[in-house]
């Protein structure tokens, strides 16, 4: 008499649900860490565009000292409609026929995440970035300050609030 042995192959159900309930605890873990790593990159954007206002601000103001004039550019909010998830498209015309903006030397020639103010006056002013990168109307906001004191200009770090929103 022979005895048969019965050869499994493959893997049995437990296994197999195993296997899906550790991937989807990877997956859990993963996608939310991605996200946040999406929205950082997206955020130097502001940092990057908020120190070249700073700079321009700078630059206009000793050449207008060197002209007889003592202030700052008081630049507006552009684009004027308020930032959401998705991108501003490129429009070079919309800052190229700015002059308070030409005046900073600040221009965007591709598609952008953030709103860009710069109120200014005698005293000092303000390089600001708005921007909403989830689309939830939280915005976050960077800003760095340059204050005339004695003549010179002392700036602040990047204050930056709701940074990933």
């Amino acid at each position: 008499m022979s005895r048969r042995t019965r050869t499994s192959a493959g893997f049995t159900l437990v296994e197999l649900m195993i296997v899906v309930v550790i991937l989807g605890i990877l997956a859990a873990v993963a996608i939310p860490a991605f996200t946040r790593y999406v929205k950082r990159s997206k955020t130097s954007e502001a940092q990057g565009n908020i120190a070249k206002v700073y700079q321009g601000q700078l630059t206009y103001f000793q050449a207008n000292l060197e002209r007889g004039g003592v202030s700052y550019v008081n630049a507006g909010a552009l684009p004027t409609t308020s930032p959401g998830a998705n991108k501003y498209a490129a429009n070079v015309a919309l800052w190229s026929t700015n002059t308070t903006w030409t005046n900073v030397g600040f221009s965007l020639d591709s598609g952008h995440y953030y709103q860009y103010s710069s109120p200014g006056s005698a005293t000092g002013y303000t390089a600001m970035a708005f921007g909403n990168l989830d689309g939830d109307g939280v915005y976050s906001t960077f800003q760095r300050i340059g204050i005339l004191n004695s003549g010179e200009t002392q700036g602040t770090i990047i204050d930056i609030s709701n940074e990933l929103d």
